[in-house]
């Protein structure tokens, strides 16, 4: 889900819009981030013509760059702009399945590698519980 995400994610490249020709049907798959729900979808959906108009001969912008172009296209564009700068929060991460592998090597030794799988679920689940009331 994660790679779809940052592959979606790809719509709002000015850069890159208009060479994977995006249509209405499209811009659904834009659904795999939580906040962009039904509205936003038709919002973006309606905007897209004047986005791939403003997007086009768009080229080699760097990152500076880029950002210009939306502060320039803001009030053109202003659902588009408002999904990406919550699309642009969005940071993949491992973070999570870490902290739960730390949190199984810390509560477990190597006695106890053959327990059964409820006894490290309820272990876990009172490790998490524990550091989050901490």
């Amino acid at each position: 889900a994660a790679v779809d995400a940052l592959k979606h994610a790809r719509y709002f490249d000015p850069c890159v819009v208009n060479s994977l020709s995006p249509n209405a049907a499209d811009i659904t798959v834009l659904r795999c981030f939580p906040f962009i729900n039904e509205e936003a979808i038709t919002s973006l959906q309606g905007e897209l013509p004047a986005y791939l108009a403003a997007a086009h001969g768009c080229k080699n912008l760097n990152d500076a760059e880029k950002v210009q172009w939306w502060q320039n296209n803001e009030n053109d564009l202003p659902h588009w702009s408002s999904a990406l700068r919550k699309v642009l929060l969005v940071q993949p991460s491992s973070a999570a399945a870490e902290r739960v592998f730390s949190l199984l090597q810390n509560a477990f030794s190597h006695q106890q590698e053959a327990a059964l799988a409820d006894y490290l679920q309820a272990g876990v689940m009172l490790q998490y519980n524990h550091r989050k009331q901490s």
